[in-house]
């Protein structure tokens, strides 16, 4: 019988740590797998993170608050960040350079990523999945 509680203890733990994983509290890696390019309000084109020119897989890390992953060492300040619903959302803007806004949504228990990044004149639609290290 103790070996049922021990047993049971010991999911619920690895339950609890497993649906934290993609809270933010370590940096993660996140695989843009499918992207929807919207420029005007008639359609999108459906394409790749290489159809925008976006790394394939970048690095979350909320901490520092910092998206990496571009080979030629292009990076995202995260401006906010924000946790409810269990989901995870990330919020930046590249006011200087682009004039982009960006939002970042990931589902805590799954890692399930969904981004967006606005532009005058349209923008991108990013659908993911993010690992824990």
């Amino acid at each position: 019988m103790k070996a049922v509680i021990f047993v049971a203890a010991l999911l619920v733990t690895v339950s609890s740590a497993y649906a934290e994983s993609y809270d933010g509290s370590t940096p993660m890696k996140c695989a843009i797998q499918t992207v929807l390019v919207c420029h005007d309000p008639s359609g999108c084109v459906r394409g790749t993170a290489q159809t925008i020119s976006f790394p394939p897989v970048v690095t979350v890390d909320v901490q520092n608050r910092l998206i990496s992953g571009s080979a030629i060492g292009r990076t995202a300040r995260i401006i906010s960040v924000a946790r409810g619903g269990g989901r995870l959302m990330l919020h930046g803007q590249e006011v200087e350079t682009l004039g982009n806004a960006w939002d970042v949504v990931v589902e805590e228990a799954s890692g399930a990523m969904t981004g967006a990044v606005l532009s005058h004149g349209g923008g991108f639609l990013l659908f993911g999945a993010c690992t824990a290290p």
